[in-house]
């Protein structure tokens, strides 16, 4: 009965999902029509976001950011970002895979693990930048998070992460979680310890149930040392995930042990852009960083911006703008975002007349 209810839930789900997207693609082509305001209405399939590409190709602002992306060949989130980028900075614009060139940051965006010809791709395109160009998440060290190295290079560099050695003491003994080499969202295994398995790698299990018996996780988003708190996901399931989650809160405080780890791991792994999931240990709250993806998801969960009144999809980083929440920084994560770039382009000389001159308010 229990499994009758579920499929149930799962389809009506399902089924207003579809409707919502019906409705995200009339408006891209009649708003006007409906009486919805544009700024409403987000990236999508349509004339809406068409005419704001074809004004994006005419921008020149202080930066010039070219998201590299390159697998799949298709592309996938390349274009999402850009768009944003070119609607919410103020002093950056960008582009995919072209004007490289004239690029002042190069931000290879592509999805890892990248397959050996995806990576010689990369390279060539690096070269015929700008002598000098810096580069986000160069090609040489995209994957480095999924090298066998990675996670014992992060302890020692004193980042907490699960224990991945085990001896045969903790056979039978020991709550592991089996998760399949290389890949992101594959399935995981909890159980006790029972050895090696092929194509899997064991982490110790890192409890992060609350006294309200839901699990926590907590997901951070790090962009040329800027911190940026995404949201903190809360399930029944211990492993949890979008699938499962039972509600999101976008509001939570990193406290500085937190703040130097993540540091720590764009440092270890030379990487200027990821997402850090990581768990609370429920008997001392101390952090277990579990999982860094170099190409996560940025696109807005549906149901947060259809509640609030808004159509098409949305960037994560402008969730609390659109929910009324205040940022934890003070200041809009935009901000933030340019004035790392600035940096990072290494105009930082410049950067106090840049700001100055776009923004009104310092």
């Amino acid at each position: 009965m229990k499994g009758s209810n579920d499929h149930k839930r799962v389809g009506k789900i399902i089924f207003k999902k579809a409707i919502w997207r019906l409705q995200d693609n009339i408006v891209q082509w009649l708003w006007f029509v409906f009486g919805v305001k544009k700024d409403r209405i987000g990236f999508d399939k349509g004339l809406l976001t068409w005419q704001r590409e074809s004004r994006h190709r005419n921008l020149r602002r202080n930066v010039h950011i070219c998201l590299l992306e390159v697998n799949p060949k298709e592309g996938k989130f390349g274009r999402f970002t850009a768009f944003w980028i070119n609607e919410r900075s103020r002093i950056c614009s960008a582009s995919l895979n072209e004007r490289i060139e004239d690029a002042d940051v190069l931000w290879v965006y592509s999805q890892d693990p990248l397959p050996p010809e995806s990576k010689e791709e990369l390279l060539q395109k690096v070269k015929r930048a700008k002598p000098g160009t810096p580069v986000i998440n160069h090609p040489d060290v995209y994957d480095s998070y999924h090298e066998e190295y990675a996670f014992s290079a992060l302890e020692n560099a004193g980042v907490s992460v699960p224990r991945s050695m085990f001896t045969e003491r903790d056979v039978g003994k020991t709550l592991v979680v089996y998760k399949i080499r290389g890949k992101h969202w594959s399935p995981k295994l909890l159980s006790l310890y029972h050895g090696p398995i092929e194509g899997y790698r064991p982490f110790e299990f890192v409890d992060s149930k609350g006294p309200d018996g839901l699990y926590r996780q907590y997901r951070v988003l790090y962009v040329a040392e800027i911190i940026h708190p995404n949201y903190v996901a809360f399930s029944h399931k211990w492993n949890v995930e979008r699938a499962n989650r039972e509600h999101f809160e976008y509001t939570f405080e990193i406290n500085p042990v937190e703040t130097e780890s993540i540091h720590l791991i764009a440092r270890t792994l030379n990487i200027q852009y990821f997402s850090v999931d990581y768990l609370r240990r429920s008997s001392d709250n101390l952090p277990f960083f579990t999982d860094i993806n170099v190409y996560p998801l940025p696109v807005d969960f549906t149901e947060t911006a259809r509640e609030f009144g808004y159509y098409g999809r949305w960037h994560l980083v402008d969730n609390r703008v659109r929910l009324g929440i205040p940022e934890p920084s003070g200041r809009p994560f935009w901000e933030n975002f340019d004035e790392a770039m600035v940096s990072f382009a290494g105009k930082t000389s410049q950067k106090d007349d840049i700001f100055k001159k776009t923004y009104s308010i310092r």
